[in-house]
Parts: C-alpha cells; structure tokens; sequence
C-alpha cells in the first residue's frame, strides 16, 4: 500500500491536461498572464537590475527568457530572476493565508519549459499540478488559532514544493521520482527566520531579493531525482512530523489525496487591482468607493480612519516609508498613492513619488486602528476586510466597509481587468502596442502553443 506522499507523487505524475476541467484550464492562463504582467512591471526595478547584472557575471548557458531583458540567462538562473521581477512589486496573484504561488510556479515552468520545449499545455498542466499540491499542503498543516498567531509560517508554507512538482513535471519524472525529488527538496531548504520587527519600521528592503532562492532547491531536486537519487519518500506522511517544519501544531495527511482530480483549489486563486500587500487591497478599495460615490476632493478631507484586522494595524502603521519595499505594507502610503489618482504600478514607488509632499501630508491624515471582529473575519472566515471612515473638514463623515476587494473570488478581475493589467506593465517597460496585442493573443491560447519560443520573444521590447 502506498503512503500519501506516494499516493500525491503518483497523482502528479499521471495528471494529464487533457483530464482538466475548463475553468481551471482559464485560470491557469489567468495566473500565467497576471504573472507575466508583474514581471514586466518589476523588470526595472533597483533589485531586477542588480540581480540580473551579478547572474551576468556569474556566467552560464544561454537558455531561458528573463522578463523584459535580451540578454537570456540558464533556466535555472531565469526561473530565479523571474521569480524576483513578479513578487517585485507585491502585484502577484494571492491566495488567502498562504501567499503568492504564482511569482514562485509561473517563472520556473517559463524557464524549464524553454529550456526542454515543453508545450503550452505542459506547461498549464504543470502549473496547476504545482498549485494544488501547496494548497493541499496547506490545508494538511492547518494549525489551531493559538498557533497560526504565534509560530505558524503564515506566508509561503509549503510554496517550495509547487516548484518541485512543476520542475518534476516537465522533465518527465515518474512517480517514484517525484517522491524522491519531494524528499530533497524538504532536506536542502534553507530555513527560514523570522523578519525584524514591523510595526515600527517596515519590512526590510532586503526582504524580497531573496524570494528566488526557494526555486532553487525544488529544481535542484527534480535533476536529482532524474539522475536516480534517492529521497525520502515519506516526507509527507502523517506523524512524520512535516507540521513542525512549518510551526504548526496539527496535521491531516489525508487531505494532501482527498478529491484528487476532483476538487481544485486554485480556483480560489485571486488577483491584485493594487501594487500593495493584499491585507492594504480591501482599505483601498473602500477609499476609492468614498470619495467617487461622494464627489470628495482630497483637499476637503480631514482624516480617514481605517479598521482592519489587529496584525494589520500593527504592522502596516508606516508613515513615509523610504524606500519600494516598506511602502508596498504602507496601508497610508497606499491610501495617499489611491488619493491622488496614482496608476497603479510602478510609478507608485519612484523616488520623487517616495518623497512628493503631498503625499506625505496625505499620509498623515490616515489613522489606523485594530478591529477584534476583523481580526476573527480574517482568520474564521477567510475575508481581507477593512471598514474605512473618512471625516471632511466640514465635519461630513462617509462610512464604507468592504469584504472582498477586487481580484478576490467573490469580486473577481474581468477578462478585461487582466488584459489592462498587462499593457501597463508592458507598456511602463517600453514594449510598442502592437507587440502587446499579440502577446495577449498569445496568453489567451497559450494552449496552441506548440512550444514556449512562440511565446517568450514577445516577452522583450523588440
């Protein structure tokens, strides 16, 4: 009888895109297209450049397609630097409690998909494959309350291993061989640490430079496993301890084989309106909803009081945030970004943007308190809900409380949305319309593609 981790393993290997429901198929291509949007978006950031310039000097075959750079790097230095320029901006797709899938899935399938002339479905099959595994992991680790506040790995548990699946996938691997490169990926993962405090001065810049690094052990593993090493083909199985691993106190190795085929968890995958941390989306949305019902000009206004959940207020209080990544979890830098009608997208994070006055001043007419209820909404409920008052000085006082931002399920991106969100990002790159059109052609039925070069060429301004 096989374990579970066996059971997924062989689940992976004989998925066939052929067997994939339509909706899914649709989203898949959502996820690539959004993906791809952010990466072009982050492409010009101050991280892309360096990063880019040290895997230059490093050296190595030129195989794989880098976002918005002709000079192509190995697959698996692609996959790293791509997976940067995507999370770059905080625009990548999210789902709730686990985090950017996308950012880490997307760019490793691109570039191994390249490199080994993978199919436009192999690619979408792959990617879905890689989603359902980290959403099944996550389900498996469900920790109690007391444990997801105090040492559960809130964000990106278990997202290192949707890139073992898609590495494993589209180099051929069997089901024993994706038990084994699950394995090695769970021996040779650097450890995480916890970040800095927050609450008074933001994230660390240096925080998302390494969000490449966790492509790396996955793909390192599916080449192992390729070439015949052996791993721990039980890692996943109950009373293993795996739940440890990622700070929690319970685990459910069934849920990682229940509905297999069946049920897709991906579905529940949404999008970012806003280049800002998701908690920010459902505020911003309630500011913009204010002031255009009620005609409000930002001169008028006196104060904005926004509620949110406790970690939120606690952590996102951040008044003129210095730098790119502090203002990406700036819930007033993000209020004054949407105050002054900012496109969004990387113009929101220019130096003189960092430091324009008036959106200093704005910044501090924002208060940001704590709300217990939201707080259970978030964590019973699965919502990113804020309640947002906004005082004008006449003493006028505008109430909205919103419980699905857009791009979330219950409020999702419109085929339009997704086809604005990449012409801006390519655009702000400097790729001419024309290119865009076919490259959204291209997305759209990304399916046809009978390799990955019809596509990646248009992933550079010509």
């Amino acid at each position: 009888m096989m374990s579970e981790t066996e059971v997924l393993a062989n689940y992976v290997a004989r998925a066939n895109y052929k067997d994939l429901p339509t909706d899914v198929i649709r989203h898949a291509k959502e996820s690539i297209s959004d993906t791809i949007a952010c990466g072009l978006g982050g492409r010009k950031s101050l991280e892309g450049d360096i990063l880019i310039r040290l895997m230059k000097d490093i050296g190595g075959k030129a195989e794989s397609t880098v976002f918005g750079e002709k000079t192509r790097l190995s697959f698996t230095q692609a996959a790293q630097v791509n997976s940067v320029l995507a999370n770059i901006l905080d625009y990548d797709d999210t789902l709730i409690k686990i985090g950017h899938m996308g950012s880490m899935l997307v760019p490793v399938a691109l570039s191994i998909g390249e490199r080994f002339n993978a199919s436009g479905k192999d690619v979408i099959n792959s990617i879905v494959l890689g989603y359902e595994v980290i959403i099944r992991l996550r389900k498996a680790v469900e920790p109690s309350e007391e444990a997801f506040w105090k040492t559960f790995e809130r964000v990106g548990s278990g997202i290192h291993f949707g890139v073992t699946v898609v590495a494993g996938k589209l180099m051929g691997l069997n089901g024993g061989q994706i038990a084994d490169a699950f394995g090695l990926t769970g021996y040779v993962r650097a450890s995480r640490v916890a970040l800095p405090d927050t609450a008074s001065k933001g994230m660390p810049r240096w925080m998302k430079v390494t969000q490449g690094d966790l492509t790396i052990p996955g793909i390192h593993a599916a080449l192992l496993a390729k070439e015949g090493f052996l791993g721990d083909r039980g890692i996943f199985d109950q009373d293993r301890g795996y739940e440890v691993t990622v700070g929690s106190d319970c685990y459910d190795a069934k849920k990682l084989t229940e509905n297999l085929s069946k049920k897709y968890g991906m579905l529940r995958v949404g999008y970012k309106f806003y280049p800002s941390c998701r908690h920010i989306s459902a505020t911003l949305d309630a500011v913009v909803s204010i002031v255009s019902e009620n005609q409000l000009m930002i001169e008028d206004i006196k104060q904005i009081i926004v509620r949110v959940q406790n970690w939120v207020a606690h952590n996102f209080a951040i008044y003129e945030p210095v730098h790119m990544i502090q203002a990406q979890f700036s819930i007033p830098y993000a209020v004054s970004m949407v105050l002054m009608e900012e496109s969004p997208g990387p113009g929101w994070y220019t130096e003189e943007m960092l430091r324009n006055p008036k959106a200093r001043e704005l910044q501090h007419k924002v208060k940001i308190e704590g709300d217990p209820a939201l707080t259970r909404k978030y964590y019973v409920e699965n919502k990113y809900a804020s309640k947002v008052e906004i005082v004008t000085k006449e003493g006028r006082r505008f109430k909205k409380d919103v419980d699905f931002p857009k791009g979330v399920p219950e409020n999702p991106f419109t085929l339009q949305d997704h086809r604005n969100k990449l012409s801006n990002m390519a655009s702000w790159l400097g790729i001419k319309q024309i290119q865009i059109e076919e490259l959204i052609q291209r997305l759209e039925k990304f399916e046809e593609l009978e390799t990955l070069a019809e596509l990646t060429h248009l992933l550079v301004p010509q």
